[in-house]
């Protein structure tokens, strides 16, 4: 199916089915792919289905691949927890460890799922999206410095 894309004011695009509102264009097309209900990547070895490539290829190194993963550790010493993927590591971070630090750096716009990064002014569509930006401004708060050389 060819997808028609609309865009608002702002130059945002727009979704014809839901209003949903993207910034750019290929995040809009996955989104419209979910309406359509058409996952097009299918995994050769158990035949499950994903909506984006990358999903399929996460799927694959997790369940299939004979490869070792290599498990990413918290930094913090209090925290056991293990994660396969650096961007999940982090945003658990943000929401755990840094959590106070940087609800100061994120304001949620009135009537919207966007969220504002205070330092930058950057929108973000989602919170975990925002949550992993702003781990880039906590990097360097000496307070976190050193705990998040690895990410």
């Amino acid at each position: 199916m060819v997808f028609q894309y609309e865009k608002n004011n702002d130059g945002h695009y727009v979704c014809t089915v839901c209003a949903s509102v993207k910034k750019n264009q290929n995040t809009m097309h996955y989104h419209m792919k979910k309406h359509e209900g058409k996952m097009t990547y299918e995994c050769k070895d158990c035949d499950k289905k994903f909506y984006q490539k990358y999903a399929l290829d996460d799927h694959i190194k997790m369940t299939h691949s004979t490869d070792k993963i290599i498990e990413i550790k918290c930094p913090f010493d209090e925290c056991d927890l293990t994660f396969v993927k650096k961007e999940h590591c982090r945003v658990h971070i943000a929401r755990t460890h840094a959590k106070n630090h940087i609800e100061k750096i994120i304001k949620k716009k009135a009537d919207s799922n966007v969220h504002s990064c205070l330092r930058c002014t950057r929108d973000f569509n989602s919170y975990p999206a925002i949550l992993y930006h702003v781990m880039d401004h906590v990097k360097d708060d000496p307070l976190y410095k050193e705990k998040l050389k690895v990410i």
